[in-house]
């Protein structure tokens, strides 16, 4: 073999691996699965079974958030696959997931427009399914007096290989939806990515997606702002990491209008997990379209 056709053989093999990496490269798990789940014994475990069995849950009754792929789960997928009309094994496939995700991950939460006795503020943030259409939100006193309404931006990254925007359940996806407990923090040290103004922290969810991701699979939702570069308030805020997103005039509202209303700013706990404070508000995030 001439050395020519020696180095198009190869560089055909090396073509053809690349192309095979490149088209498959899109058909791996949504997230958060990624991972084919079946029984086995022990059971696999891991907060992807929690979220499959909060998201099943949608579908039937007295379904247990174990984080175990135990027979009860997979008899409950083999159940939703019937109805979707697909390969009913019980196993969780690449098609199981997409559809699952698709039917199922709106939780169905509606704010009641009150507030929990002991509570000092809510904010309220309705959305859209489609979250590049930023909305605006509600901050509230103890009686439910508006004291402020301002824009906000509660969509998260965009997943390289699909191209989509990522799903509440992902790392750097959407703002959850759903009640949680929320509280006032001193400024976070990156004035560039959170702005230079005290921030308010989503501390653990109580009902709908966040009650599942806040603060067990997901932590670090804000409520904030940011100098971000070539930015003005007449064009969208950028995409979070989870966060809520506002612009830094409404942010520095918020941080006068709440020491008015007896809430402490808390020192920041970055993170930290127990939260060490007693969470003095409540965030509720609808989804409303």
């Amino acid at each position: 073999m001439s050395s020519f056709t020696t180095v198009t053989v190869l560089l055909l093999l090396i073509l053809s691996v690349v192309y095979s990496q490149d088209s498959s490269s899109s058909d791996g798990f949504p997230c958060p699965f990624y991972r084919e789940l079946v029984v086995k014994n022990p059971p696999l475990n891991g907060n992807d079974i929690i979220i499959l069995q909060q998201l099943l849950s949608r579908s039937f009754e007295n379904v247990a958030l174990s984080g175990n792929f135990d027979q009860t789960t997979s008899y409950l997928l083999s159940k939703f696959q019937s109805l979707n009309q697909i390969d009913d094994s019980g196993n969780l496939d690449i098609e199981t997931a997409n559809i699952l995700l698709e039917n199922n991950l709106a939780d169905g939460y509606k704010d009641n427009g009150m507030i929990p006795p002991g509570f000092l503020y809510k904010v309220y943030v309705p959305v859209f399914k489609n979250r590049s259409i930023e909305t605006t939100a509600f901050l509230y006193d103890n009686q439910m007096n508006v004291l402020l309404n301002f824009t906000v931006r509660t969509h998260g990254q965009m997943d390289n290989s699909t191209g989509l925007a990522m799903n509440e359940f992902c790392g750097d996806g959407s703002t959850p939806t759903g009640l949680m407990l929320f509280d006032f923090n001193s400024p976070e040290p990156d004035p560039v990515s959170f702005g230079p103004y005290p921030i308010n922290r989503a501390v653990q969810g109580l009902t709908g997606n966040a009650y599942t991701i806040i603060s067990n699979i997901r932590d670090g939702i804000l409520l904030h702002t940011g100098e971000w570069p070539n930015w003005n308030p007449s064009m969208p805020m950028p995409n979070s990491h989870g966060c809520i997103h506002s612009h830094p005039d409404d942010i520095y509202q918020i941080s006068q209008i709440l020491p008015t209303l007896g809430v402490q700013m808390r020192q920041n706990t970055y993170g930290q997990l127990p939260y060490p404070y007693q969470p003095q508000g409540i965030l509720s995030i609808e989804l409303i379209e």
